[in-house]
């Protein structure tokens, strides 16, 4: 395959997804391709992720219980469909570091 086949491919497997109403992991399993193969090209090809394109932002505004005060516990779904479920009092700098740490390239 040439290198503008390729992009192409990509380019068609990119917009696909994102008109599929499907999750980047649905439509990679029923497409029989690799979720970090598609999120590599979408980023190569300068697509952003398709709940952007909705007008979607990638944090949502919450919020913060007053200082002192104990929250029983948060879920996070983060853009992949992945949840994280944490409980106890959580400080806002390490949860966001976090949310960015598994949203990056290799979380």
């Amino acid at each position: 395959m040439t290198r503008q086949e390729k992009v192409a491919y990509w380019t068609r497997q990119v917009k696909d997804q994102a008109g599929s109403g499907l999750s980047v992991r649905q439509y990679c399993a029923q497409a029989g391709i690799a979720v970090g193969t598609l999120q590599y090209w979408r980023r190569r090809l300068g697509v952003a992720h398709s709940s952007r394109q909705r007008g979607v932002a990638d944090f949502l505004p919450v919020r913060l219980a007053p200082a002192g005060s104990i929250a029983n516990s948060v879920e996070i779904q983060l853009l992949s469909g992945r949840r994280l479920s944490l409980s106890g009092p959580l400080d806002p700098a390490w949860l966001q570091t976090l949310v960015q740490v598994l949203e990056g390239p290799c979380g």
